[in-house]
């Protein structure tokens, strides 16, 4: 693809929609699906198949034009054509988005293409957050906020004063009036085994005794696929010290906003 000039990376910056830009800010903050993509920005009209191929026009041409880019991999599970393809922001894009966001026109990190296990990963998670998209446009909750990694990280002192850390996959605000519940998500895929589920719960427990994150510690939501796993999650938190059960809750993606409203905040 021919290099743009600084003035050919703003003139195109400009000419991009608003609808575009918030498609682009949405595929920068994490690897998303066309399928997801179209849930969040072209559903809701009286005619799906139109909408559908709206879709596909508009992904095609911020393709067209070097703002998004697609995974030559195919990740298992998701349809074929457009909705299928997984789209990641490319140089052209990042530049643009710093632009918008006033930055200048930066350097562009390189881009990569990850493995199947991590795509399917940041997928699962992705999907997390239309879901929650979803269930505002439909009144079901108010969400305030999804901050995905790194950003929702969060680093305590542990034993000795040594800097520890604790990395969910996001970050999940709902509010209800003046009251606001903070969970932190674990999507599960059952790639871990059972040792590395209790080093990463024990971290919690010791950030929760750290007292870092103020008054509201947030709940720790494991999300898993299937009864087995929900079984080994839930033994590996009763292995725990008995106060600790209250930090956390493990659920299926067909409980999950159910169990994110009603998370609370300890």
């Amino acid at each position: 693809m021919k290099r743009l000039s600084a003035r050919g990376l703003v003139e195109l910056a400009d000419e991009l929609s608003a609808r575009d830009r918030a498609i682009v800010e949405t595929v920068a903050a994490r690897l998303i699906s066309g399928r997801q993509l179209e849930r969040l920005f072209f559903s809701g009209g009286q005619n799906a198949a139109s909408s559908a191929r709206l879709a596909r026009r508009t992904f095609a041409r911020l393709v067209e034009r070097g703002v998004l880019g697609r995974l030559e991999r195919r990740i298992g599970g998701v349809r074929a054509g457009a909705a299928g393809q997984v789209f990641f922001l490319t140089g052209r894009g990042q530049r643009c988005l710093a632009y918008w966001q006033g930055r200048g026109l930066v350097r562009p990190r390189s881009a990569y293409e990850p493995t199947a296990t991590f795509a399917r990963h940041a997928l699962a998670i992705s999907e997390c957050y239309v879901r929650l998209v979803e269930a505002d446009r439909d009144g079901k909750v108010e969400l305030a906020g999804f901050e995905g990694e790194p950003g929702c990280w969060h680093s305590f002192s542990g034993a000795g004063g040594a800097r520890q850390w604790v990395k969910p996959d996001a970050l999940v605000r709902l509010a209800d009036g003046d009251f606001e519940s903070r969970s932190w998500l674990e999507v599960d895929l059952g790639t871990e085994g059972r040792g590395a589920l209790l080093r990463k719960a024990r971290a919690y427990v010791a950030c929760y005794r750290s007292g870092t994150t103020g008054d509201a510690f947030p709940k720790v939501v494991w999300l898993v696929t299937n009864a087995r796993r929900a079984e080994l999650l839930v033994s590996v938190c009763g292995s725990l010290p008995a106060d600790a059960w209250k930090l956390f809750a493990v659920t299926t993606p067909e409980l999950l906003l159910a169990v994110l409203a009603g998370g609370g905040e300890q």
